[in-house]
């Protein structure tokens, strides 16, 4: 199953999220601030997308951030953090619309 679409004659590099599953995790959403710098592990499309994600790694924990809007100045939002293997299994759940 691929969840990449073509861009520009080619398929796209960054996976695309699929539509939300019944039942999908609804995750909570804060502003930005308890970390001034984290590093980027994974992301997902924002070329075709008004919505994008960040898997983000910063002091021991790790935590997702969501991207909305304009590409130049989006809306920011970070969920709160885990342990990294935690966080991963959320960013797994949310490319397979079983979290938004």
């Amino acid at each position: 199953m691929s969840n990449r679409t073509p861009a520009r004659g080619g398929p796209c590099p960054s996976p695309h999220l699929p539509p939300l599953q019944n039942g999908a995790k609804p995750l909570a959403w804060h502003k930005p601030g308890q970390f001034t710098w984290s590093r980027v592990l994974a992301w997902t499309c924002h070329e075709h997308r008004n919505t994008w994600y960040e898997l983000c790694a910063a002091g021991g924990l790790a935590y997702i951030r969501r991207f909305k809007g304009d590409e130049l100045k989006p809306e920011v939002a970070h969920t709160h953090a885990w342990r990294e293997a935690e966080a991963r299994a959320v960013w797994l759940a949310l490319l397979s619309g079983r979290a938004q």
